[in-house]
């Protein structure tokens, strides 16, 4: 089924079931079609005999090659995707609906890999970008994640000994030294988390969205309750910072920034653990810190995520499965990713 935008009651259920079920994701909410205003949005859904909703699939379309789209399911799609013959059903109905410029139908999901899994696919029609991808930016999204289990962890004690040592060491410095922090969605939190965010990218040398993105963030998704932007202050100035969304059974973190003038503050682990804590609040199971390039201290977004999930298992996601409509578009637009 073709969820139909201007039906405002059908577009609540789809939400409800994208940030509910165990599976949801963020990017698969409409409010996230409307974040990326730049693309064309298109949301496929599955619903039982009784009208509940059973799988859903946002694709999202930009011209990735001149003159052709792509169709890029981010992080999705929330169904079985062991279930291949289904994952299948929903491809062939998108295919349906897309612009016929449309040379490529892609989905990542949060998915372990797994040889028969993989191999599946592969007997399906589908291609597969994994393990071939040595690079963390050959896949749109990393394929290796650090992700914190709360299993078992009932209390904010249980989760602060879940940490390395010296990681709660860090914790408890930045609060004694005076640190303090706050949450919220407005645009004067943007404006505040914009200004580290942008330190940080210059630091490591990173391209930066602009800060309408973030306003934009914040009026789609602020009056949800499932998003909230954090703040640590020290003597009355913002020093770091970070973004978390709580869909499906995890919280996920996004965004941060940070003032390498107050290192010795330790702020940036006081922002985890307010957004950890803040997973642990809503009784979720996981805490997703997000994309790593190698799972071993030689990468710094390992070496600071892992600390905090040193305990869980790296995550290897299955990553991009492409059903591949225009081959010779399909291998020009390989050429971008490196």
């Amino acid at each position: 089924m073709i969820l139909d935008l201007n039906d405002k009651q059908a577009v609540e259920k789809y939400n409800e079931f994208v940030r509910s079920n165990w599976r949801g994701q963020a990017t698969q909410d409409t409010l996230w079609g409307d974040l990326k205003a730049n693309w064309g949005h298109h949301y496929i859904y599955r619903q039982d005999d009784s009208g509940k909703i059973t799988a859903a699939m946002a694709l999202l379309t930009i011209e990735a090659v001149p003159g052709k789209l792509l169709a890029y399911s981010p992080r999705g799609p929330i169904a079985d995707f062991n279930d291949v013959d289904l994952i299948k059903s929903l491809v062939d109905e998108a295919q349906e609906v897309l612009p016929d410029n449309t040379f490529l139908i892609r989905m990542d999901p949060e998915v372990d890999y797994d040889d028969d899994l993989n191999q599946r696919y592969l007997d399906a029609g589908f291609q597969t970008r994994n393990r071939q991808i040595t690079s963390m930016h050959g896949n749109i999204q990393p394929r290796k994640n650090i992700v914190l289990s709360y299993q078992g962890l009932d209390s904010e004690d249980d989760l602060m000994k879940h940490f390395k040592k010296d990681y709660r060491t860090r914790i408890r410095r930045s609060i004694r030294s005076g640190v303090a922090t706050d949450f919220g969605t407005s645009h004067e939190f943007v404006d505040q988390f914009y200004q580290t965010y942008v330190k940080m990218a210059h630091y490591q040398q990173i391209t930066y969205r602009p800060i309408d993105y973030f306003y934009r963030m914040s009026d789609l998704f602020g009056p949800t309750g499932l998003f909230r932007i954090y703040l640590a202050h020290y003597d009355d100035k913002v020093i770091a910072s970070g973004i978390g969304f709580a869909h499906g059974d995890e919280v996920w973190y996004m965004y941060a920034g940070s003032d390498r003038d107050y290192a010795k503050h330790c702020a940036p682990y006081l922002i985890q653990w307010e957004l950890i804590k803040w997973g642990l609040s809503l009784h979720k199971n996981e805490y997703d810190f997000g994309g790593v390039g190698k799972f071993d201290g030689s990468d710094g977004l390992f070496h600071f995520k892992h600390g905090f999930a040193y305990e869980d298992q790296p995550r290897e996601y299955i990553g991009e499965v492409d059903r591949v409509l225009d081959p010779e578009a399909y291998a020009q637009y390989l050429k971008t990713f490196k």
